[in-house]
């Protein structure tokens, strides 16, 4: 991607940045962190942002521009112009290290080790109704409401969204239960069967495939189970 005077540059076509107005008094208002900053000079640089936010001094700082898709840091030394949508939000941290993450396979970057799930719900603008999965070591992991995930010192951490409910078939009867990787023994636990009832799939060469114990599946729309009693008898 190539900057250019007027905008940016993506494949070839020059997309012209959204223009964002003054305030009544001529300047221009953006937030650091939980500080509204006023500046006269539309275009400072991102140290002269986070020292008129009180974050000093400048260098020990990442300063983060919140995007709407996004997110990135800017430098030291790095112009920005605040009449372009898109500088309205800032965050700064105390660190010397940016960390690298994806969301749906965007880009983010961040200037702590940790962040919490809000945080990243705010930043990627997931929907209520979906839940943020971090991908880590071929192992899917829904992150909690309340939950923190730890950003990598030395790679990208890679998370997506998902629906926090998934519509499965259970011997032929649609259920919704919510989305994750579960034992057997716990998806036999969550969709309520009875004691004593094994479980079997429908895998993708529409066999019965039985569920082992302690193996773990990640539970995915469209799904079909189906009970079957430990003598060999489907219920």
């Amino acid at each position: 991607m190539q900057y250019t005077k007027a905008g940016v540059r993506r494949n070839n076509i020059e997309e012209v940045p959204s223009v964002r107005s003054a305030e009544d008094d001529g300047t221009f208002l953006t937030r650091v962190n939980r500080t509204e900053i006023r500046f006269v000079d539309p275009v400072p640089d991102g140290g002269q942002i986070l020292e008129e936010s009180g974050f000093l001094p400048a260098r020990d700082h990442v300063l983060i521009q919140l995007l709407r898709h996004g997110t990135r840091a800017v430098g030291l030394d790095e112009l920005v112009d605040l009449r372009h949508a898109g500088t309205e939000a800032f965050r700064a941290f105390k660190t010397d290290r940016v960390f690298r993450l994806t969301i749906n396979n965007r880009g983010y970057e961040w200037g702590s080790a940790k962040i919490t799930e809000p945080e990243l719900r705010c930043i990627a603008g997931v929907c209520d109704d979906e839940i943020l999965v971090l991908e880590r070591d071929g192992v899917d992991q829904a992150i909690d409401c309340d939950g923190i995930v730890e950003l990598s010192n030395s790679g990208t951490e890679h998370l997506r969204t998902t629906k926090r409910l998934v519509t499965i078939s259970l011997d032929g009867v649609e259920t919704k239960i919510p989305c994750g990787t579960y034992t057997a023994e716990a998806l036999i636990d969550v969709l309520c069967i009875d004691a004593g009832y094994l479980l079997n799939i429908v895998n993708a060469e529409g066999q019965l495939a039985p569920l082992e114990q302690n193996q773990r599946i990640q539970i995915e729309d469209g799904m079909k189970f189906f009970t079957q009693v430990p003598c060999g008898g489907s219920s």
